[in-house]
């Protein structure tokens, strides 16, 4: 994949490229999960959506320490999409860029108003989402109800989300220095620029499988999709929050 293509490797620090590729390779391995568990433990639709539903949270529970670490400068495209989010009506205030960037991670102060913003209107944007899956079975015929034998299979889906995504904070947003260079108001608004679209296809999607009867088949093809989406918006997010030249990184 060149440099000029989205989410290359070409032309990156051979450390960051050995960070980024380990950060997708456990991002595929844990969309594997979900997929032997409809090919060999028979997950209904309603079982595959309620994973992809606490990855969604994990996505937003890493997102907060990612605004706390964030230092980089914002730009007219952060301050637009952050106004588009509203808690009560009011928006959250920006902080400025600092005037020096630390050598190593460290927490902002002045961007905790901006984590405790998120949190609120993720925390909603999550439990609305979650009403929707637990209600799936009735308004989808054969979407399947979760059982209590699911639940340990399950959790082990939610258990590789994490690790990845784990995986990602560590070596992408911290080790390779994209704090350095991310904003507040750009994390605000990135795990919505991720989720949206992948979780918007995915419910469509589930109506369609339900429709034709969710045979396993229908399922195998929406995990292959999610896969691709989920990968897609994993190299664009962290292309665009590299390190601009290899001489900012500071060690």
């Amino acid at each position: 994949m060149g440099s000029d293509g989205v989410g290359g490797f070409a032309g990156l620090p051979p450390r960051v490229a050995r960070s980024r590729r380990a950060a997708v390779v456990a991002l595929v391995a844990a969309n594997a999960v979900p997929l032997l568990g409809v090919v060999l433990l028979g997950w209904s639709m309603q079982g595959l959506l309620l994973v992809y539903w606490l990855e969604s949270g994990v996505v937003g529970a890493f997102n907060v320490p990612k605004i706390l670490h964030a230092h980089g400068s914002e730009t007219a495209e952060t301050r637009s999409k952050a106004k588009r989010l509203k808690s009560n009506g009011s928006t959250v205030t920006l902080p400025d860029a600092p005037e020096e960037v630390p050598e190593t991670p460290t927490r902002r102060p002045e961007n905790r108003p901006v984590a405790r913003f998120f949190l609120f209107h993720y925390g909603v944007f999550w439990a609305v989402h979650g009403m929707f899956v637990w209600f799936l079975p009735g308004v989808a015929d054969g979407a399947g109800a979760v059982g209590l034998g699911e639940l340990s299979t399950l959790a082990l889906g939610a258990g590789a989300a994490a690790v990845s995504h784990g995986v990602s904070y560590r070596r992408n947003y911290l080790e390779d220095d994209e704090w350095r260079t991310a904003s507040p108001g750009g994390r605000l608004y990135a795990p919505y620029d991720r989720v949206l679209v992948m979780h918007l296809t995915i419910v469509l999607g589930a109506f369609a499988v339900s429709a034709i009867g969710t045979p396993a088949g229908a399922l195998v093809v929406m995990v292959l999709v999610k896969t691709a989406l989920d990968l897609r918006a994993h190299l664009r997010e962290h292309d665009r929050e590299k390190p601009r030249t290899s001489e900012t990184v500071v060690h």
